[in-house]
């Protein structure tokens, strides 16, 4: 209870250093600049260029006009949306703490006047602001220079239940970094670990196959999935694919993820700390 309530007391504080955290991060992020132009701007763009061209080949091949509902120009709008989703979740290389644990200089966490977790939600609340303006620039230069191919939100409420999903999505994977990040108290296989889930998620969230594409049995279990409902689900609801119904799913899938993984996080983050041995500085 006393722990609890030392928590209650310090949210207001730290909450006030919120701000001052995401100024410090977004200092750093941009100390390289051509580095993070290059980063805001081009990441996740390689990827739906290739797709593209390889469901044009699929096409071609087959003579088919639509692919389980999905027509060449349905599947270049779901890549466009992807790959403005894509701007938007963290990868990753985010976060540094596995390193810091393997060269000892967690030591400094914990003389610091904030908890580790105001620095997780600044860097999160930076990264996302810049994220959101470059995805933003990346559709408005598609619109004016491909206007006939590029897509159109179906609706202002579907524009915002998807970045609704986006936001809470967003949160998930970077709870999901930072439990993996923390596995480093105990393991040294976390940049395997780390590329495994990025490769796997890219398959859950429908970033590299329409989820819709999918057989029906491996859609059902995607679908109770927190990438899906970050990547896929927005763009079918940009789309006009997914309603109101489906949308209010996956705000309890996420939230329910969310509430999950933070608990998760502090679990491990506590306990790693207890078996910490660092002496670095």
């Amino acid at each position: 209870m006393s722990r609890a309530r030392a928590l209650a007391a310090s949210l207001p504080e730290e909450l006030h250093l919120l701000p001052y955290v995401a100024a410090y991060e977004w200092r750093k992020a941009t100390a390289f600049r051509a580095g993070f132009v290059l980063n805001a701007l081009l990441r996740g763009v390689p990827r739906p260029v290739v797709m593209t061209l390889v469901y044009l080949a699929m096409f071609r091949s087959t003579g088919a006009a639509e692919i389980r509902g999905y027509t060449f120009v349905d599947l270049v709008h779901f890549l466009v949306w992807t790959a403005a989703i894509q701007k938007c979740i963290p990868d990753w290389r985010s976060l540094d703490l596995a390193e810091q644990i393997f060269d000892g200089y967690v030591t400094k966490y914990l003389v610091m006047p904030v908890s580790y977790f105001t620095l997780l939600w600044g860097r999160f609340l930076q990264f996302t602001a810049v994220q959101l303006l470059a995805a933003a620039a990346f559709w408005c230069a598609g619109a004016l220079v491909l206007h006939s191919w590029w897509p159109q939100p179906v609706s202002a409420v579907a524009l915002a239940q998807a970045a609704t999903l986006l936001a809470l999505g967003t949160g998930c994977y970077l709870l999901t970094y930072f439990i993996l990040n923390c596995l480093a108290f105990w393991l040294d296989v976390v940049w395997s670990l780390l590329n495994m889930f990025m490769f796997v998620a890219a398959f859950m969230s429908g970033m590299l196959v329409p989820v819709a594409l999918m057989p029906r049995a491996v859609r059902g279990v995607l679908e109770v999935t927190f990438p899906y409902w970050t990547v896929n689900a927005p763009v079918e609801l940009l789309l006009g694919r997914l309603g109101p119904a489906d949308f209010r799913f996956g705000l309890a899938v996420l939230a329910t993820s969310f509430v999950a993984l933070h608990g998760l996080a502090f679990v491990t983050w506590r306990r790693g700390l207890r078996r910490y041995a660092g002496v670095g500085t």
